[in-house]
């Protein structure tokens, strides 16, 4: 009966990783002066084309790089 009932869950891993052109929402969750962060789990993102105004909000972003190693990549904010 229990099996049942836990049949679709999953664990999320505390450090996911991305592929390049895969398409995101996540929080800003920092800005230096020249680029934001997001933090997904112990990933960070570092973000082009985010502004101070953007911390801690929704952004939609393009992921271009990511390093499955380090669970750090690089990603720009989504135009139109």
């Amino acid at each position: 009966m229990s099996k049942g009932l836990f049949a679709n869950w999953r664990f999320r891993s505390s450090t996911p990783t991305f592929e390049p052109g895969e398409q995101l929402e996540v929080y800003l969750t920092n800005f230096d002066g020249s680029r934001g962060e997001a933090r997904v789990g112990d990933t960070i993102l570092e973000v082009e084309g985010a502004s101070a105004g953007q911390v801690d909000q929704l952004v939609e972003i393009t992921v271009d790089s990511f390093d499955k190693s380090a669970h750090r990549g690089q990603a720009r904010i989504r135009s139109g």
